[in-house]
């Protein structure tokens, strides 16, 4: 008999023996004595009846997953979250401005509506008719949508029918293209539905005007709010956008903000309240991992694999006065000093290291080494492409990607901190939703979690952190949070912590 929550699943046997006790003793009042032995007809017809059943009951288990909100999926998750008026957000396109050049003296006419396409052929569009000259900034917007759509200031747009004298290249504006943004995954439409579900918005309490202000852009992937943070009838309006594959800032648009969510929110809250609406101040954190993985099968005593490449996992933090290793210096992507207190094996060490500016695993064999303990250079075999200084050097694993995916996908469900530390103001002022609801905002234990749930094939044993620290605030061990700091104001943009150096180590044995 198997237990899930309050739901009983009972096996064949169990169905079939309750079944046959059901006929012996209704045949028994009525002064017949049946025969359920095994091999009766009674006993066929219990196990007939037990192998038809057993599926129902098992499918019922199905059932209850697929409308659980922590564990439903797909279509099911789409509709639920819908039932409570959480919609999956559709992509945007992204917005900004393109230079305009032309060697017409006077102005040019340019249509709402004209096209522009970048190197890849994403599609853009003119948001305003009128006339512009050379040098003048002309507002476009992505027709095609998604984080694609992104672009930094200076790149090249062309237009699909250049207008007359024009330059048939247009260079994106100061500020760049921004704000284009990918559709919900799953866990972020799951943790929109269950912070609804766990504070109902309604009559303009904080979970309302967190909905409210969701809806205004679909750049908003979550809303939060401190209530009378500001004195009476106020609201504490913070707003996010969902970090990308590319860019981890949770930062929204200025243009964005002022333009489009703040009149929203306004317009759609009663004429005495008065919300103050922000973005946030994203912040560099950097994690050290310390985790149980299986030895390697060239460990001594072997290993059975699926964990740490080599025998003798390098760099190896001491987790008591060293908690990670970092590159002192650059010599080239393929030379750089790491500052271990070990020698590596040559042509045998793997090392990892996870780009903070591109976000991709690069793992390379060590070929040379000099220096010493504490400044070792080590050439690669493979060029770490944008390697710098304070880069985190760990041993490698087999399932590396998996644990910074974890890692990264948990930064992506968390939450700006407070706005103050007045106990005053916080009587009623605290963020909503409360962390310990969701969204939190702490270093903390989802973050070793997420590590533990991720492992493709239940490797990891245990994962603790060694290091952790947001530049002015640094705790190394297990024990302790690091929250973020507090803006200098409440009126502020609060703070919230974004990925930046990601490692993993061996636990010391």
């Amino acid at each position: 008999m198997t237990t899930t929550n309050e739901i009983i699943v009972r096996g064949t046997n169990t169905i079939r023996d309750n079944w046959l006790r059901s006929v012996r003793y209704g045949l028994s009042r009525i002064g017949i004595e049946a025969n359920v032995s095994p091999g009766s007809d009674w006993y066929v017809l219990g196990e007939a009846f037990a192998n038809q059943t057993v599926v129902a009951e098992a499918n019922g288990i199905i059932k209850a997953e697929q409308v659980m909100p922590d564990s439903t999926s797909g279509d099911e998750l789409i509709r639920g979250a819908a039932t409570f008026g959480v919609t999956e957000r559709s992509a945007v396109g992204s917005s900004g401005s393109v230079v305009f050049d032309t060697a017409a003296t006077g102005t040019t006419v340019i249509t709402a509506g004209d096209k522009l396409i970048d190197g890849a052929g994403l599609t853009f569009k003119v948001v305003t008719t009128g006339p512009y000259s050379d040098g003048e900034s002309i507002a476009i917007v992505g027709v095609t949508t998604g984080e694609q759509t992104n672009h930094d200031e200076g790149d090249v747009l062309r237009w699909v029918a250049t207008p007359v004298s024009a330059n048939e290249k247009a260079l994106v504006a100061v500020g760049g293209l921004v704000d284009g943004t990918d559709a919900d995954d799953e866990e972020t439409l799951r943790a929109r539905w269950i912070s609804v579900l766990q504070d109902p918005p309604a009559s303009g309490n904080a979970s309302h005007v967190a909905v409210i202000a969701e809806e205004s852009s679909a750049s908003v992937v979550k809303a939060f709010v401190h209530p009378a943070i500001y004195g009476a009838g106020t609201f504490g309006v913070v707003v996010v956008k969902a970090p990308s594959a590319t860019n981890k800032s949770r930062q929204i648009s200025a243009g964005t903000l002022t333009g489009v969510i703040v009149p929203y929110v306004q317009g759609n809250l009663p004429e005495h309240t008065q919300p103050i609406t922000t973005t946030v101040a994203d912040v560099n954190a950097d994690v050290a991992f310390g985790l149980a993985l299986p030895d390697a099968p060239t460990a001594s005593p072997p290993g059975p694999g699926g964990g740490w490449i080599n025998g003798t996992p390098w760099p190896a933090p001491d987790a008591s006065s060293t908690w990670r290793c970092t590159v002192t210096a650059v010599t080239s992507t393929t030379q750089f000093t790491v500052d271990a207190a070990t020698l590596p094996t040559v042509a045998v060490t793997e090392v990892n290291w996870f780009s903070p500016t591109d976000w991709t695993l690069y793992t390379g064999t060590v070929t040379v080494v000099t220096g010493t303990s504490g400044a070792y250079v080590i050439t690669l075999d493979t060029p770490f492409v944008g390697i710098a200084t304070g880069s985190h050097i760990w041993p490698a694993c087999e399932n590396a990607q998996a644990y910074c995916d974890a890692v990264l996908a948990s930064f992506k469900l968390m939450g700006p901190g407070e706005k103050t530390s007045n106990s005053s103001a916080l009587i009623r002022g605290y963020r909503r939703p409360r962390p310990a609801a969701g969204w939190p905002y702490t270093l903390g234990g989802h973050l070793t979690r997420a590590v533990t749930d991720a492992a493709p094939q239940n490797e990891v044993a245990s994962a603790q952190f060694f290091h952790r620290t947001d530049g002015a605030t640094t705790v190394t061990g297990s024990s302790g949070l690091v929250t973020p700091q507090l803006p200098a104001t409440v009126e502020d943009a609060t703070k919230i912590f974004v990925p930046r150096h990601i490692s993993f180590y061996r636990v010391p044995s």
